[in-house]
């Protein structure tokens, strides 16, 4: 295989470092004026190219962008940032909430794709002289939508997951799949293949849009789960992601649909996928946007050249494209909003949203001139155009967002999703049953069971590992029974579609707290049993359990039953104090509340000062208050679960028994509580109120213990 020279190599080292600089340069002047990054990296690419560099350093322009070799590295690295931009398009794509709009989003996309290939065809046949089907390509540069651009300009306003952002993006991908099918019939025209070429494409794509949304989807959340539990390289999701993502990109390409649609369908299913953290997401936006996207936008803008506009005419012909373009896209767009029930100001910035351009449409018009459709003096009308929509899209946006406040359903929608992403369950994928002499698991078990009922019902990844250790120091086998039941409740819960997975691990090891912590390794949460702790003996929850607690890296919840409890009431306490995990526990008891239909009672307790200086500036109802105001929060988390929820403040210097004396207040069922693991080699310790909870309460509970600091 042959390689670079060492000139070569030196001059796209150089291209690149220079691309990098300028491209970020402008995109931070952009950003300071209150204007999309993207903006700043095609203005980047036009300073770089023949109208200002080519112009007043023609030989340094030639030596270091004219080169073939360079020319091919730099085109390869610009279409790895297209692709990875469509896959982090598809990533932001919800599935449930592009379904609630399908039909506001599926006549908008009419209203602007249709009318915009005709306005493009005419545009093209009265104005420039172009005759088909380089006028039909025109039209379908005009009808894409650039989700990318659009993407990025949402995330940016924090306006990504509004109702009408939504919206966009479904009309969106749909101009994407369809200005991809449209391209295979316009170059199936031009190849004479007719009808039949035609016909073979729409079969192609539906076949692949069935198989990878039904086999593909299977097999990315079979092959996230594996490199996640199994591999110990470093990066090795993130190296998976990308990947499947290429060889999605070749399958569309290879099928003559071009690689982008392959990376967007792919990052809808990532979307989903388990294990797809928003760790993992990050790591790729920031190596999207740091290389790829930059050197993609600056070679979009290198490819404009003023010099072939010819005369002070085209600037008309720029002025009359914009003024047709944006009229027809947005105007009809908006319409087929409407007709969706989307209110009026919101049908309008849809309409707006769906004129976006400088991403895919950019790209399309790239083919164009390379398929000999499209000529680089109407590539160069375009693409001013296309940067003079995104000069003024950011603005007009802002001024439309004002007038369109989420209505009532929509700002519910956005409080449930904001809640959810404080939450600590969401975040939980992969849970560990330890199936050991001594650790109680069918009763771990049946608190799991009840944990994957509500992950189940709010669509969330709960995955499951059994780990059977076969024989502990002394030599005494696992309780059978214990397996078996251990194994039926988790097969029952986990069996019911691939939202969640049961794996069973069997450990032959004399040492179980050394099985254990190594199978936890690639886990978020163990869950254990214990007894009560015995009053008349120093604080333990078994010799076992308080190993697992103070080595394990992953958090551990605890369940402790066998104790007297109340007559049932179908109701549940969580004591918060407002760190992180007590909201956490809160939340591991709302999952379980929801489970069984119970109450939920947040409970907290206010320490009763009495120092003059403090009753100075406070009393007892703002005591009151400011312990209600703890609470807030998380019943602003458990609130999007729907379950009932009441709340109780205490004035008490004593937590501990704060929380016992409300358990003797009112029949309760259990008892959820956060702990911060600050166990020493001598002996556990969860803090004070915990112990004085479990040592002299009688109700059933449940401990979360986490490992923070």
């Amino acid at each position: 295989m042959q390689g670079l020279s060492d000139e070569a190599l030196l001059l796209t080292l150089v291209a690149v470092a220079v691309i990098l600089l300028i491209g970020r340069g402008t995109a931070e002047v952009a950003r300071r004026l209150g204007q999309p990054e993207v903006l700043g990296e095609l203005i980047g690419g036009v300073i770089l190219g023949p109208s200002a560099l080519g112009a007043i350093f023609p030989g340094l322009y030639r030596a270091v962008f004219l080169n073939h070799t360079v020319g091919q590295g730099l085109s390869l690295l610009s279409w790895l940032g297209a692709i990875l931009l469509l896959m982090i398009a598809g990533l932001e794509v919800d599935l449930r909430i592009l379904r609630q709009n399908a039909r506001p989003g599926s006549l908008a996309a009419v209203g602007a794709i249709i009318p915009s290939i005709l306005a493009g065809f005419l545009f093209a046949r009265l104005f420039l002289g172009v005759r088909p089907p380089g006028g039909v390509f025109l039209g379908l540069v005009l009808s894409v939508t650039a989700v990318s651009v659009a993407a990025k300009i949402l995330i940016e306003r924090d306006a990504l997951r509004r109702s009408y952002a939504q919206v966009i993006l479904a009309a969106g991908v749909a101009s994407e799949v369809a200005v991809w099918l449209l391209i295979s019939v316009v170059v199936a025209f031009k190849a004479g293949e007719g009808m039949q070429g035609i016909g073979r494409s729409v079969i192609i794509v539906v076949l692949f849009f069935a198989l990878m949304m039904t086999l593909g989807r299977r097999f990315t959340f079979w092959a996230m789960r594996r490199m996640a539990d199994v591999s110990i390289i470093a990066n090795g999701e993130l190296s998976l992601v990308l990947v499947l993502m290429f060889v999605a990109a070749a399958i569309t390409e290879a099928l003559g649909f071009h690689a982008l649609l392959g990376a967007f369908v792919f990052g809808v299913l990532l979307s989903q996928a388990p294990r797809a953290t928003e760790e993992l997401r990050s790591r790729v936006q920031t190596l999207t946007i740091s290389l790829f996207a930059p050197i993609f936008f600056v070679m979009a803008g290198m490819r404009v050249n003023i010099f072939q506009l010819g005369s002070p005419a085209a600037l008309g012909e720029i002025f009359l494209l914009l003024l047709a373009a944006t009229g027809i896209k947005v105007g009809l767009g908006a319409l087929g909003a409407l007709w969706g029930g989307l209110r009026r100001w919101e049908s309008l910035l849809v309409g707006v949203g769906l004129n976006l351009k400088g991403g895919t449409d950019v790209i399309v018009a790239i083919v164009g001139v390379q398929l000999g459709l499209l000529s680089v003096r109407i590539y160069t009308i375009y693409t001013v155009v296309a940067i003079l929509t995104v000069l003024a899209a950011p603005a007009v946006i802002a001024y439309l967002e004002r007038r369109v406040p989420p209505g009532q359903e929509e700002l519910a929608r956005l409080n449930r999703e904001e809640a959810r992403r404080r939450s600590y369950m969401p975040r939980l994928e992969r849970i560990l049953v330890p199936v050991a002499p001594g650790l109680h698991a069918e009763d771990a078990a049946a608190l799991v069971e009840r944990i994957i009922q509500t992950k189940r019902a709010e669509k969330e990844i709960f995955d499951v590992t059994q780990l059977v250790v076969g024989k502990d120091a002394a030599g005494d086998a696992v309780h059978e029974h214990a397996i078996a039941h251990v194994e039926n409740r988790l097969s029952d819960a986990t069996d019911q579609g691939e939202t969640a997975e049961l794996t069973r691990r069997d450990v032959q090891s004399h040492d179980a707290l050394d099985a254990i912590l190594n199978a936890a390794e690639d886990h978020d949460l163990i869950a254990i049993g214990a007894s009560p702790p015995d009053p008349a003996h120093p604080f333990t929850l078994g010799s076992l359990q308080d190993k697992i607690i103070s080595h394990a890296e992953a958090d551990v919840l605890v369940t402790i039953h066998g104790r007297q409890s109340s007559p049932r009431a179908g109701r549940i306490l969580v004591a918060v104090n407002g760190f992180a995990h007590s909201l956490a526990a809160g939340d591991v008891a709302a999952y379980l509340a929801k489970a069984n239909d119970a109450e939920l009672v947040l409970f907290t307790s206010v320490r009763a000062r009495t120092d003059t200086f403090f009753w100075r500036n406070r009393s007892h109802r703002h005591l009151l208050q400011s312990g209600y105001h703890l609470l807030r929060e998380l019943d602003f988390r458990v609130s999007r679960l729907g379950v009932r929820t009441s709340q109780q403040v205490e004035l008490n210097d004593d937590p501990g028994a704060a929380i016992v004396k409300e358990l003797a207040r009112q029949p309760y069922d259990l008892v959820v509580l956060g702990a911060v693991d600050r166990s020493t080699d001598a002996a556990l310790y969860l803090g004070t109120p915990i112990e004085t909870v479990l040592m002299r309460g009688r109700t059933p509970a449940v401990v979360l213990v986490t490992h923070d600091s």
